[in-house]
């Protein structure tokens, strides 16, 4: 097995089918990828929009999911109308497309990411952040001796692509096969009272819209927000709500962390959480606390109801 095809398998294969999943189901837009390559470090060039993960332990690099600005556009509209429903025609990069590529990146790179800690390849990924300046590039270049790029065509649309920067690597020559994500479903069946308090913490302020969005057509209108673990243990003690949806990864305090403390200080309030991660020791923690169900992101306007709907249950 050569160097590339080692890389790509081991490293960027996760990343590349979950993109095209993700792409699809966040957008109804299809994606191919196209023939591995390497590029040439000194003629490598910033398109102008990049989603990037910092790489560590046997690899010291960075996993860049890369995009011309038209392409961009084209998907963050794409995002947005899937998850609220309504026509979005941006023509440039703005906040609210900025965040919906931040949900689409996070979701890509939460749910690659689980996947290579399944099969304890030691490479560790830091949390996606973005990159619109041409002139940060030389610093994410310095040391770079190879770079793998992946061309994703998506129809109708363009391209994008996915390049990963190494600065050294100690691979293992291992495959790493696709698995689908699934739901833990809420086992109680009595229908959550349309009065009730519903708390969302999400540090998105985009899925927390689109969840406010499916939860209003369902009849719930009582509907609190958090942004973080830490202000959501606030809110249960302040506000009591009746019910909860939590996401796991967060700025300051992580939702599992969270949990934990809303049960230690003694609150029963249902609660089930949300992540693109799909940890099963994750699941079985978040379980131990005591929850209502686990909701595999992405989360969307036409299904998104009747998924959020069969987690609103309380018991008898």
């Amino acid at each position: 097995m050569s160097t590339i095809d080692a890389i790509y398998k081991v490293i960027l294969y996760p990343f590349i089918t979950e993109s095209i999943a993700s792409l699809k189901a966040m957008t109804n837009l299809s994606g191919t990828a196209g023939d591995t390559f390497m590029d040439n470090v000194d003629d490598f060039r910033f398109k102008g929009y990049a989603v990037c993960s910092d790489v560590t332990g046997n690899l010291d690099g960075v996993i860049m999911m890369h995009h011309y600005p038209e392409t961009a556009i084209a998907i963050g509209n794409s995002v947005c109308e899937n998850m609220f429903g309504e026509k979005y025609d941006c023509k440039e990069i703005n906040e609210e497309l900025s965040n919906a590529l931040a949900e689409w990146g996070n979701t890509i790179v939460g749910r690659s990411t689980d996947l290579h800690g399944r099969y304890s390849l030691d490479y560790n990924f830091s949390s996606p952040y973005f990159v619109n300046d041409v002139s940060d590039m030389d610093k994410y270049l310095k040391g770079v001796k190879e770079v793998v790029t992946v061309p994703i065509t998506v129809e109708g649309v363009g391209r994008y692509y996915f390049n990963l920067l190494v600065r050294s690597v100690n691979y293992q020559s291992a495959g790493v096969k696709r698995e689908e994500s699934v739901g833990i479903e809420n086992t109680h069946t009595k229908d959550l009272d349309k009065n009730a308090k519903i708390l969302l913490v999400d540090d998105s302020s985009m899925i927390r819209k689109a969840l406010k969005r499916i939860l209003n057509k369902l009849g719930y209108d009582n509907i609190i927000e958090a942004d973080d673990g830490l202000r959501a243990i606030d809110a249960v003690r302040d506000q009591q709500p009746d019910f909860m949806f939590m996401d796991v990864v967060m700025n300051e305090m992580n939702g599992n962390d969270a949990l934990q403390a809303i049960r230690e200080s003694g609150a029963t309030v249902p609660v089930v959480m949300l992540s693109s991660v799909t940890d099963q020791a994750l699941i079985k923690e978040c379980e131990g606390y005591g929850i209502s169900g686990f909701v595999f992101k992405p989360i969307q306007a036409d299904s998104g109801a009747e998924i959020i709907k069969t987690y609103l249950k309380v018991a008898e």
